[in-house]
Formats: structure tokens, sequence, C-alpha cells
């Protein structure tokens, strides 16, 4: 798609991921570098589950003066209708050290995620051994994170292809169900949960959005938003996503929002090279929400900014 072709950019892009995701290859420098090119100022680096790639980050703001960073993270959570992704915005380095708890309680249910997943398939009677995990892990993460990190649990997309590869699966359709008869062997860890992490979070003054809310919201069933609402204990929603909140259902969380006077945010949830020239900023927030989202973030949790 040209630029011409191309819907417009908003300013910020909110919901990032780099390659200290478990699941995402794109690098700090890719991200910076697309924003500045197409006047993309303020972005989040949202990891999953850590904020062990934010010292990249921050180095990365030097190099780029123009584009602000937000210092963030994505937490999934487990709740009391399932787990759920929350993208917290706004950590301020006081805060990275008071929750030094969290992340290691994310960072430990990384590696059980991975052993666990492993040992269930090999319950099935395949040949996924830890030092073929170990391997696969290396295949496309970068040594420093798996330093870092550990064996963590592999992305689905990187995964799905081994199986098919080794022959434990004959099709993309296969994968799911082996995933599922594996846990029913090693059932795999529960997330950390909702009252554990949001709290902590929050008293730390970050904020607490819930990420691509269509269908943990049923679309838009108020009974199930309100239970979320208090339960999550939310600052905020992604009411516009670049691939899963449909456009007619942004206007109605942005209500929904205005209604409890929550905040608004937007990202394109990148994680890989291929997507992020095309794909940052590549949401239909207005400009607007920027200006409500910044007035609520911590001083000192912004690089730039």
């Amino acid at each position: 798609m040209s630029d011409n072709e191309r819907a417009p950019r908003a300013s910020y892009d909110l919901h990032l991921h780099t390659c200290w995701s478990y699941d995402a290859m794109a690098t700090v420098e890719e991200l910076f570098e697309a924003a500045a090119a197409h006047g993309v100022r303020r972005i989040a680096i949202t990891d999953h589950h850590i904020i062990d790639g934010l010292d990249e980050a921050v180095a990365a703001a030097a190099r780029y003066p123009d584009v602000t960073l937000v210092r963030g993270a994505e937490l999934t959570v487990t709740t009391s209708v399932g787990a759920m992704d929350m993208v917290c915005l706004g950590f301020t380095p006081d805060a990275i050290e008071a929750l030094a708890p969290v992340w290691d309680a994310y960072h430990e249910w990384q590696r059980e995620c991975g052993a666990t997943t492993a040992a269930g398939v090999r319950a099935l009677g395949f040949d996924y051994t830890d030092e073929q995990l170990a391997e696969l892990l290396a295949s496309y993460r970068p040594a420093r994170t798996i330093a870092v990190q550990g064996m963590t649990h592999v992305a689905n997309k990187m995964q799905r292809a081994w199986f098919i590869e080794r022959g434990f699966i004959a099709s993309d359709e296969e994968y799911g169900p082996l995933l599922a008869a594996a846990g029913e062997h090693m059932p795999r860890p529960p997330y950390p949960a909702a009252e554990f992490v949001l709290p902590a979070v929050k008293r730390a003054g970050a904020l607490v959005a819930i990420a691509h809310p269509t269908g943990y919201f049923l679309r838009d069933d108020r009974e199930r938003m309100e239970l979320l609402r208090e339960e999550l204990l939310l600052d905020g929603v992604e009411c516009a996503h670049r691939r899963k909140v449909p456009a007619e259902l942004t206007p109605v969380y942005r209500a929904w929002c205005e209604e409890h006077g929550l905040l608004s945010t937007g990202g394109s949830d990148l994680h890989w090279h291929e997507d992020v020239p095309d794909g940052i900023g590549a949401h239909i927030g207005p400009e607007e929400w920027w200006g409500e989202i910044e007035a609520r973030l911590p001083a000192g949790s912004m690089v730039n900014g």
C-alpha cells in the first residue's frame, strides 16, 4: 500500500512490541526509526509481561529526540472471567523498582509456561526436549533476551511451523487441539492474578487500560464492561486498534469511556519486522486522546516528553 492509499496515521502509538517480547522480532531501533519517518511523535514500548527492554528504548530515544517514549508494558492477568491483556502506561524509574515482585512473577510464569508446554507435548509421545525448546527459542530470539528471561514459551507463529516441520501436526488447524491435549497432561500455569498485579501497578502511579477489548467486552455487553471496569481498576480502554477493534466499536467504547471518566488509547500492536513500516501509528485514535493521556501520565514516565 502506498502512502497515498494508506489511512492517516495517528501521531501516537501506545501499544508496541520489541524482540524483548517472547513473540516479537521488531527491534527498538526499527520502531523509533519508523516513528520518526512517518510523523508518529509519541510511542509506548509495551512488551509482554516485562520491562526488560526499556533501557534499550531509553537509549534509542536519545537518538530520536523528536519521538517521545512512554514507558509501558502489556501485562496479562487472570480475572474472574479468564485471562486478559492490560496495556499499562507511565512507569517511572522508581515505579519499575517498586514493582520488582511483579516482574519476578512474570519471569517465573514465562519459564514455567515454556517448560510445561514442552512437557505436555512430550506426554503425548512427541519428541520436544528442553534442548529443542532452547534451540527453537534461539532461532528467533536474541541471545541477550534469553540470558535475562531464560527459556520462555515460544511464539505460536514459530512453534506452529516447527511442529508441522517435525510432523507433530499436518496443518495449522491441528495446532490448537494439540496444545489443548498437551495441557490436559501438563496444565499451563495461570497468569498472575489481577488482584496481585493491578493494584500494585496503580500504587506505582501507572495507568491501566484494557487492550483490544472487543472479545473481552463480548463486543459491547454493558454488564460485562461494568464488571471488568471494577475488577480491573480501569483507567482507560484501547478504543482504537489496528486490527482487533472494529471501526464501528471505536465510538461505542469512546462514549463509554467518557461516561465513566476513563481515558481512550490507541495502538497498532506491532510485533514483527515486516509490519513496522506500514503499521506504525495505523489506528484511528484521534489527536485529542493523546492530550488526555499525557495529562494523566506521571512526571518522569516519559523520555523526550
